[in-house]
């Protein structure tokens, strides 16, 4: 599948949000549909501390790519690789190996 076609929303990682600011990423709302089935809560809100530089930010200020078979979101402060994910056929594989933090919001319980 082309860059273009996973961002126009066809089938793939990116939904048809994703912003390319002409460098070839675009920014962390572009993976989180996908990653809705890894994390309930809201993941674009959640804040993400970079483990190279410190910095902390919105997950949807991420720098993403999207060019090969699954996902890459930078750092926008230092450019570090922060997380990886891809969706095989076996499954989903995310690595958060560049992520020193990540501060979810609590769930709100459930009203019967």
């Amino acid at each position: 599948m082309t860059q273009d076609a996973m961002l126009a929303g066809e089938s793939g990682p990116l939904g048809p949000d994703a912003l390319d600011p002409g460098d070839g990423h675009v920014d962390g709302n572009a993976v989180a549909g996908a990653l809705a089935a890894v994390f309930v809560p809201e993941i674009t809100t959640a804040l993400v501390r970079c483990r190279a530089c410190g910095d902390a930010g919105p997950f949807a200020a991420l720098m993403v790519w999207a060019h090969g078979p699954g996902v890459v979101g930078r750092c926008p402060s230092c450019e570090a690789v922060l997380l990886r994910y891809v969706a095989t056929p076996h499954g989903q594989r995310l690595d958060l190996g560049g992520v020193a933090e990540l501060e979810l919001a609590a769930l709100r319980p459930v009203s019967r």
